[in-house]
């Protein structure tokens, strides 16, 4: 999965009541609970999965946690896992069989890390099939299930004003009051949308080459469509000075260090009904009520296994944009500058 991977574990805390004479363990007996985690897009090279296990004991929840059998199925044999790959041209059904890795280490955090078991396949899919994620307890004989449809690409409105559609050519960004404005066809199954734009640019000290830096992100505010169905048209605005403040708040003067604007980054997201549901129920309450209601779009198990689409362009900086970066005294070598260059 790309930029993030999101864990969703289930930890059960265990309560006991004694009395004088008589004590009772309200803890219920063993049952199996799967917890899974898995977004698919066509355009990712490799496919991750989490499948992991809910656990409940005597110690405490939190010590537990830190324990690496207490959240992965072991042996890694217990579990089979396959990717079902319903092709609705053709009418057939091919099986793509998941293999573990341990290669992507997990942060600290509340449960045993750096060690993480993930489920992965560098299989191609085909954004016109349906994909059914199936698991198989051996041990138990548990199936868990989930499926998804693939989401297209979106149709970006062209020529008014841009067409993102390929990378190369320049994306214009007005200064207030003007906006420029991105105008997209919504995508068949997809909900919500989002689009971040990133800013390249490269340090240089002295007279060493020049060193790219991490880009920076101007996220914009999530969108949903009142439509599952194409063709709705939706758009994002954005100015200039929206970029510049990006640039200001990111950026520290430094005494020898010359920067060069390189080109940005249009990364446009996508995400099906299910992905917006969960997205919701994820967010913390606000109000007196602090319920969280739980979602799952998986049987036999809790957790999501749907689709979201990332595509990915890259323009050159305008030339009124740039001008403002190495002309205007904020951003070029004068006092308290940022020593961006021609």
């Amino acid at each position: 999965m790309k930029i993030k991977r999101s864990i969703v574990l289930i930890a059960f805390s265990v309560m006991v009541c004694t009395s004088c004479k008589n004590s009772l363990n309200i803890q219920a007996p063993y049952k199996d609970v799967t917890v899974v985690y898995g977004l698919i897009d066509q355009n990712d090279p490799i496919h991750y999965f989490r499948i992991n296990k809910g656990f409940e004991g005597t110690a405490n929840a939190y010590t537990m946690a830190k324990q690496f059998d207490s959240i992965y199925y072991l042996p890694t044999s217990v579990i089979t896992a396959v990717l079902q790959d319903s092709n609705t041209t053709s009418n057939t059904i091919s099986t793509i069989t998941l293999d573990t890795t341990t290669s992507i280490p997990l942060g600290p955090g509340t449960f045993s890390y750096p060690k993480q078991i993930l489920y992965q396949t560098n299989a191609t899919l085909n954004p016109a099939d349906y994909y059914s994620l199936i698991i198989t307890n051996t041990k138990t004989g548990k199936i868990t299930r989930g499926s998804t449809a693939l989401l297209p690409d979106v149709g970006f409105v062209s020529p008014s004003p841009y067409n993102l559609t390929t990378n190369g050519g320049t994306l214009t960004l007005e200064s207030a009051p003007l906006f420029t404005t991105i105008a997209w066809n919504t995508s068949t199954n997809a909900r919500i949308y989002q689009m971040s734009l990133l800013f390249y640019y490269s340090n240089q000290v002295g007279g060493s080459s020049p060193i790219p830096q991490t880009p920076l992100q101007l996220v914009l505010p999530e969108q949903t469509s009142p439509v599952l169905s194409s063709g709705y048209t939706m758009t994002y605005t954005i100015t200039a000075q929206e970029l510049f403040a990006l640039i200001i708040s990111s950026i520290q003067p430094e005494t020898g260090v010359t920067r060069y604007a390189d080109s940005l980054g249009i990364v446009f997201t996508s995400g099906t009904d299910d992905l917006n549901t969960y997205v919701l129920l994820s967010q913390p309450p606000t109000g007196i009520n602090q319920d969280v209601p739980s979602f799952s779009d998986v049987t036999n198990a809790v957790g999501l296994f749907t689709a979201r689409h990332i595509q990915t362009f890259y323009k050159k900086i305008d030339l009124a944009t740039m001008d403002s970066l190495t002309e205007e005294p904020r951003f070029t070598t004068g006092t308290n500058g940022l020593g961006f260059a021609p």
